[in-house]
């Protein structure tokens, strides 16, 4: 018994997808510039994933990962005045992988942050992350034929089927940096209460080694002059050719942008304040593709006897990748009416769910609105600030080239404000929406995994031997020809089966 070379086909499987929560908690000490704390209005968390390393161990691939935790406290000082202080905390977590590596994402977003006051200058700050690890790697699919030699090879007959699977290609990040001035018009001492910027990608395409990818960056800042506050933003385009090895136009093609650093500057002069900031950003772009393989479901001889065996394997496929753009237009019932005055409203966008109907998918998920404003003027003129946080659920509807069996999907949803105001007891909110999408779909194809010849058994043609067999409904070319181990080449040419279908054949000649 001899083995020749065997069949091989890689196939991309997503052999991991789990989720797992870990805590991040930390006090810390305001320093002496800052202006003590009496009450804090809404602390704002982001993840900056920075490190991700995966090693071998005996029962799997071990990834351990990391990154930094920014906050934003929004708050009140003893004197009643609104002030913001940017913290962060790094944060470190493992998991054991049950697969050999191939391209692993790992999606850490802040589930839940929560600040307590212990002292005027002291804050502890909890958050709860949760993060979401795919593993996508390229399994061997081998078809093994034992006691095969190159005459044999005559003799097989083999019924095989094109399947397309997964493949994934990934590249490093890439930084941006911008610089820019806020137009703050003739204003002076103007002091930066509360600054914040937001990025977002709404075109993404896959090129010849590489994605271009579109979208803006905006940068707002809520600043005190002369006893009042104003708020200033600027609109920056993006564009950014990514290079990614092996990337085609034909790839579907996704990135996440992310926003990491952020720093004003102000320039006094005799007519005005002038703002500056220098903010930083980094993409992250992936291309998927579907590779075709030719697969064995099946096979007979027709020389001799053989024992087959059967196994099946996972199949996934890239349905859909892009990045996108939605409005959402809404209202909801407004908690209170202390606020008369909106200085700002800070958006989250969160996905839950998603939902296949068909030939469309549905992205279920909710928008987080902190509307920050002011009350009533007091008697001396100050004001009193408050913060109420309201969720308005959205959809997203995109249609899929296929209809999906099994849906496997990733999603993250950047936001930027339009407008938000109070109008009788409702909030009236208008935000853009841009969702980054990535959809794959699970399905099982039964294979033949081995065969094996019976040398003792072997099928002798008689030529003066015919057959008159009478198919039945159920009857193939193929399941014809195996039973009588004959080619489906010789059964099709002995009844004139042109395009090798039975269909209205009332009799054979076997």
């Amino acid at each position: 018994m001899n083995n020749l070379e065997a069949k091989k086909a890689m196939l991309g499987v997503i052999s991991c997808d789990s989720v797992i929560t870990h805590d991040v908690s930390e006090e810390f000490s305001l320093p002496d510039y800052v202006n003590e704390v009496r009450r804090v209005l809404v602390t704002r968390a982001q993840v900056l994933p920075e490190s991700k390393y995966l090693s071998d161990t005996q029962n799997g691939t071990k990834i351990d990962f990391g990154g930094t935790v920014t906050y934003s406290v929004i708050y009140t000082d003893d004197e009643g005045k609104l002030c913001s202080t940017p913290l962060s905390s790094t944060y470190e977590a493992s998991s054991v992988l049950k697969c050999q590596g191939g391209t692993v994402l790992v999606d850490t977003v802040a589930d839940n942050v929560t600040t307590r006051v212990s002292a005027p200058r002291k804050l502890t700050v909890k958050t709860r992350l949760k993060s979401r690890i795919l593993a996508i790697e390229e399994n061997e699919y081998i078809e093994k034929i034992e006691g095969k030699s190159s005459a044999d090879e005559l003799f097989i007959e083999r019924l095989t089927k094109n399947v397309s699977s997964l493949s994934v290609r990934s590249g490093s990040l890439q930084g941006i940096k911008m610089s820019e001035k806020l137009d703050t018009g003739s204003k002076k001492s103007l002091r930066p209460v509360l600054c914040d910027a937001i990025s977002y990608l709404d075109e993404v395409k896959a090129t010849n080694g590489g994605v271009s990818c579109r979208g803006s960056a905006i940068v707002k800042c809520v600043c005190e002059s002369e006893g009042e506050l104003i708020s200033l933003s600027r609109s920056i385009p993006i564009y950014e050719e990514i290079a990614l090895e092996g990337a085609l136009p034909t790839d579907m093609a996704s990135a996440d942008i992310r926003c990491v650093s952020l720093a004003i500057s102000s320039e006094e002069t005799d007519d005005a304040c002038e703002l500056f900031f220098d903010l930083g950003c980094e993409i992250d772009a992936l291309a998927f593709r579907s590779v075709e393989n030719t697969l064995s479901v099946d096979c007979y001889s027709t020389k001799n006897d053989m024992d087959t065996t059967y196994k099946s394997i996972d199949i996934y496929n890239a349905i859909r990748c892009q990045n996108g753009a939605m409005s959402l237009n809404d209202s909801i019932k407004r908690k209170s009416k202390d606020i008369v005055e909106i200085i700002d409203t800070l958006l989250d966008a969160t996905c839950e769910k998603c939902e296949v109907k068909g030939n469309r998918a549905i992205i279920y998920g909710r928008l987080c609105a902190s509307v920050l404003g002011k009350g009533e003027a007091k008697e001396n003129g100050d004001f009193e600030y408050f913060c109420e946080n309201h969720e308005l659920p959205f959809k997203y509807e995109l249609p899929l080239d296929c209809e999906c069996a099994s849906p496997i999907f990733r999603c993250h949803i950047d936001s930027s404000l339009v407008s938000a105001r109070y109008a009788d007891d409702k909030l009236h909110i208008v935000a853009e929406l841009y969702p980054c999408v990535e959809i794959f779909d699970k399905s099982s194809e039964g294979v033949l995994d081995t065969a094996s010849i019976k040398r003792e058994t072997e099928y002798s043609e008689c030529a003066s031997c015919v057959r008159v067999y009478f198919p039945s409904e159920s009857d193939t070319l193929w399941s014809v020809a195996k039973k009588y181990h004959i080619s489906r080449d010789k059964i099709a040419s002995q009844n004139s089966l042109d395009n090798g279908s039975l269909d209205g054949i009332k009799s054979l000649l076997i």
